[in-house]
């Protein structure tokens, strides 16, 4: 018998919701939903090596501005950008063990945020001023910080593999474009045979192309690349921004390090920007190290040398120069910022054409609107949970 709308059940009779737009999808604003779901992880800011005892930077994420140092103790604090007195920032000021002092009227602020010094005033005026700290946290050789409210979930925000080697982190990328974009590239195994042909990147991974499948998991997304062989490659990738991989042998290595295990952090800056922070763990001990970092000294100073990237890529967009001819020290980066950042700042999902070699990314964007759905309604969003140290990545099994 046919259901009446007297009889159908709220579910059923209730419009189907109109889906979230790609600007809806992928901001990082305080307070949208986008940027209270991203708001519940740690986020990698910069790499420890290049913040230096005494030292004091800005720093930009999810939208909105920080200061970032580092006491003479080594210990890391993250703070708000500008001093409450008379708005000055606060990364131009002086390093006093832990403490920082505002390069303007010398008030200075410990480590709980707390004024402790305010030169100019009366006597006790200092206990009525505070500046905002976040929780920050070093791992894996790179600063991670906490932008939400409430306490942080469990640190680091992944499992390193086991096994001997050591990791390496790479300079980071800001690439001028949304996260997302990066984070479901990533997801998208299809795209290496294309993408990175010229040139022959990513070779080793481009022989057949894959059927993606991909399943939820308690701390992200599993996505699976089943071959005609019958290997399945593994790739982890953690909510909301993290993807952990193994890829071929780097770049003018001549093979040595071999498959190496790679993270990317696509950490935003605002909407339409966003930072490549990445690390390897390569699996090199022993005698075979020195060799290791003599190529790999090599390959950074070839980068030196070579042509700007951010400079190519804009040659790459205007026809100046043409894509199939680039050649590059970091070949794959320039590739991966032509194609991902030329989609424009936010790209428009409306316009789409998905197929079933999308199926990690499609299956994310469920994800991540189900997640963004539930906060703007006011509900309980997922609990994400840190994965096993068990669940790695492979290139095939």
């Amino acid at each position: 018998m046919a259901v009446t709308d007297r009889e159908a059940p709220a579910s059923v009779l209730k419009a189907p919701s109109k889906r979230l737009t790609s600007a809806e999808l992928s901001t990082t604003k305080p307070g949208t939903p986008g940027g209270i779901f991203m708001r519940q992880f740690w986020h990698a800011i910069g790499r420890s090596q290049d913040l230096q005892p005494g030292r004091a930077l800005p720093v930009r994420v999810m939208n909105e501005d920080y200061a970032l140092y580092r006491g003479h103790s080594g210990r890391v604090q993250l703070v708000q950008q500008r001093c409450p007195h008379r708005g000055a920032l606060l990364h131009l000021g002086w390093i006093e063990e832990d403490d920082i002092r505002c390069v303007y009227h010398g008030w200075k602020y410990d480590c709980s945020g707390a004024c402790i010094e305010a030169p100019a005033e009366k006597a006790g005026f200092e206990k009525n001023v505070r500046i905002q700290t976040y929780p920050v946290d070093e791992a894996f050789g790179l600063i991670y910080g906490y932008f939400g409210p409430g306490e942080p979930p469990a640190f680091p925000p992944y499992p390193e593999s086991a096994g001997d080697g050591f990791i390496e982190v790479w300079p980071d990328v800001t690439v001028p474009c949304n996260y997302l974009q990066s984070f479901e590239n990533s997801m998208d195994e299809v795209h290496v045979a294309f993408t990175h042909a010229p040139g022959g990147s990513h070779a080793r991974i481009s022989v057949d192309l894959p059927i993606i499948t991909a399943e939820e998991t308690p701390w992200g997304l599993m996505r699976y690349g089943k071959r005609a062989t019958g290997l399945v490659r593994h790739t982890l990738h953690y909510a909301p921004n993290i993807v952990r991989t193994v890829v071929p042998p780097q770049f003018g290595m001549d093979g040595i390090g071999g498959w190496v295990e790679i993270t990317f952090h696509f950490t935003p800056v605002d909407d339409e920007n966003h930072r490549w922070i990445i690390t390897t763990k390569v699996r090199v001990t022993g005698d075979d190290v020195e060799p290791y970092w003599v190529k790999r000294r090599e390959f950074y100073a070839k980068c030196a040398a070579a042509p700007n990237v951010d400079q190519l890529v804009q040659d790459i967009w205007s026809g100046k120069v043409p894509y199939a001819d680039v050649r590059h020290p970091v070949l794959a980066r320039v590739q991966d910022i032509a194609v991902q950042a030329g989609q424009g700042r936010v790209e428009n999902h409306e316009t789409e054409t998905l197929g079933r070699s999308d199926a990690g990314l499609a299956l994310w964007r469920r994800i991540l609107e189900r997640e963004l759905r539930i906060i703007g309604d006011g509900g309980t969003p997922k609990k994400w949970q840190k994965a096993p140290a068990d669940v790695v990545p492979t290139i095939g099994a």
